[in-house]
């Protein structure tokens, strides 16, 4: 189920949300490799990047990375591609959870 139809997702974000579902659906119309990188939640416009992240299952509202970490995950997919034709939910990693 997209997070846009979570129970707890804001209302006002459906549209923007709704654009980047259509946007989604050309590129899995498409022969290209791709990833569509997204925040498993929102970003946490004011907390201090831990330089840490991981790799979500699915999205969750409730989550938050910075814009750093989130920047530093994009980076590392472009680097070292481990993603490929599928959405790659991205949240802060703490120290004691595993990669």
């Amino acid at each position: 189920m997209p997070l846009m139809d979570e129970s707890g997702f804001p209302s006002e974000y459906r549209p923007f949300s709704l654009g980047h579902a259509a946007g989604l659906d050309e590129l899995r119309a498409c022969d290209l490799d791709w990833a569509y990188v997204a925040p498993a939640g929102d970003f946490d416009h004011d907390g201090t990047p831990t330089g840490r992240y991981r790799f979500a299952g699915h999205g969750d509202p409730a989550t938050r990375i910075t814009y750093a970490d989130f920047a530093l995950a994009l980076l590392d997919e472009i680097e070292t591609p481990r993603h490929h034709q599928v959405v790659a939910a991205v949240r802060t990693q703490s120290p004691a959870m595993p990669s």
